[in-house]
């Protein structure tokens, strides 16, 4: 293939138009992804198609009036390089935090070659496009980096994006270096024709970048559902598990405080052979929206295999603790009542444990699960704590399971 000016803008051309229909098919068919991730991919669809309309028209110049070649050409760079940062932060999950770029860009352009000595100037006219370009580059660059869940595909746009860059800088100093007559001439010359080939290279690793993050974000997806309970919506024991030791590490650096809430609904073994397994699969399900509902922002909840609701609670004390396991059997009582009309009034136990990291999830659960069992023996209360800074720490029998089943609403006397 002879890298002639034709044959080049052939084919960023075509590349750039393959690209969009992949994009917008994508957007379209993909409907199990995030909304914002197709809208992601639809905006960049989008796009590659102006990039691609305005290839065509700068590829024409010269058969076609300088109105479409060069004014709107270069407009529709600039609407499509400025939409780039946004497409890239909605494939992140951001929100559309650039619209302010194309807008700028394009108008910074017509008003600039309204202008006789910008519109006769042809170094002019490049700085400014490939400057904007390099711009909006830059800042996909750096969403590309915010790819954290999906590793492989910021790697790929990121190398991809960079490439960009340097083909920007690269138009940027042939011009400053020789200030060619007309764009042709400066398209003959084999630095450019090079950046034409990098060019090429970069549109295809931006696609392919793209293509992977459908399969680690179809991974991650798959793996959030894989830890997830589907009767609450809450984490599963091993998604809690993981969660929670997350947290733990960056707690126990400076043996920070933590509390574990462990709840139960009382008598729900009665209450399913009076009423049915419907009831309490119901009663299960209101338990965990509602303790999913109220969950502090910095929490963590799950849903353990026995039926308990355990919640985390970094960087909390008993106080706290308690009144959210207090706010809970409050709602669970009205709510169980509303929704059963008034055949159920669901309350809850719960067992508490506040201490410092030192104390790691698995033995706070246990000492919680004490807490609990403890709490369902008391019929005075329904809500136990164990601080770990008063005393010795409650015993964990060694044939029970650690996760208890009930709860209830005072402070837990460590001589017990």
């Amino acid at each position: 293939m002879n890298l002639d000016v034709k044959t080049l803008f052939t084919v960023v051309t075509l590349a750039y138009l393959i690209g969009a229909v992949v994009m917008t098919v994508l957007s379209i068919a993909m409907r199990s992804a995030p909304k914002s991730v197709r809208a992601g991919w639809g905006l960049w669809g989008i796009c590659l198609f102006l990039s691609a309309a305005a290839a065509t028209m700068i590829s024409q110049r010269g058969a076609i009036p300088d109105a479409l070649s060069i004014i709107v050409a270069n407009a529709l760079l600039t609407i499509g390089f400025g939409l780039r940062p946004s497409a890239i932060a909605l494939l992140n999950g951001s929100k559309m935090y650039y619209l302010w770029l194309p807008v700028a860009g394009t108008l910074g352009w017509l008003g600039l070659y309204a202008f006789e000595f910008f519109r006769s100037d042809i170094l002019l006219r490049v700085i400014y496009i490939n400057g904007f370009c390099l711009l909006g580059v830059l800042l996909c660059v750096r969403e590309s980096m915010r790819l954290n869940l999906h590793r492989v595909s910021s790697w790929f746009l990121t190398i991809a994006f960079s490439m960009d860059v340097a083909v920007r800088i690269s138009l940027i100093g042939t011009h400053l270096q020789k200030h060619y007559p007309t764009l042709l001439e400066a398209y003959e010359t084999l630095p450019l024709q090079l950046c034409f080939l990098a060019l090429i290279t970069a549109i295809v690793l931006k696609l392919v970048g793209i293509t992977v993050s459908i399969f680690e974000m179809q991974r991650h997806q798959y793996r959030e559902e894989a830890e997830k309970d589907p009767q609450t919506g809450l984490l599963n024991q091993r998604g809690f598990m993981r969660a929670t030791s997350q947290h733990h590490e960056q707690l126990a650096a400076s043996s920070a405080p933590y509390a574990l809430v462990l709840m139960d609904i009382d008598e729900l073994r009665q209450i399913e052979e009076r009423y049915g397994v419907t009831m309490r699969d119901a009663l299960q399900k209101l338990f965990g929206k509602i303790a999913g509902s109220t969950l502090p922002s910095t929490a963590v909840a799950g849903h353990l295999p026995t039926g308990q609701i355990v919640v985390f609670m970094p960087l909390s004390d008993g106080v706290e603790a308690n009144s959210y396991a207090r706010r809970i059997s409050k709602m669970l009582v009205t709510e169980s009542q509303s929704a059963s009309g008034n055949k159920v009034a669901a309350r809850l136990s719960a067992g508490i444990f506040t201490g410092t990291a030192d104390t790691d999830i698995q033995r706070a659960i246990e000492i919680a699960g004490i807490c609990l069992r403890q709490a369902r023996q008391d019929n005075h209360s329904n809500i136990m704590t164990h601080h770990a800074a008063t005393g010795d720490p409650v015993s964990a029998t060694s044939d029970e399971t650690p996760f208890a089943r009930r709860q209830k609403q005072e402070v837990l006397d460590p001589a017990q």
